[in-house]
């Protein structure tokens, strides 16, 4: 498995936080975050997207995102249990799932995805 980075976004893409597993430029993983919304169309039977690089899983939870950014040779399977892992994570740090209460929370959340990933 090679999860490049877990991220918390708004439905809008706004990035909340993100945490980086390997290597990677800043300009670089806010070009994959900006991608992501416009990559999302109106099909809800799938919870991934991959483009050309990079496969995108995500889960919605209420007006956020929770994404995992892989390398397309990733085994989609572990991804997505990391996936469900992550989003059980986030409601335990944050009381109400809003923009404000996960960015006051980032930290502890990082920390915990840093255990799970």
């Amino acid at each position: 498995m090679v999860v490049l980075a877990a991220a918390v976004t708004t439905k809008t893409g706004k990035a909340l936080l993100s945490r980086q597993f390997v290597e990677l430029t800043k300009a670089r993983i806010e070009g994959l975050l900006a991608a992501f919304p416009k990559l999302i169309g109106t099909e809800k039977q799938h919870t991934f997207i991959e483009t050309e690089n990079v496969r995108y899983l995500y889960q919605p939870l209420e007006s956020l995102y929770i994404l995992l950014v892989t390398n397309k040779n990733s085994n989609i399977l572990e991804d997505l249990e990391t996936l469900h892992l992550l989003a059980k994570i986030v409601p335990e740090y944050s009381r109400v799932l809003e923009e404000k209460e996960v960015t006051k929370n980032a930290f502890e959340i990082i920390f915990a995805f840093d255990e799970a990933a």
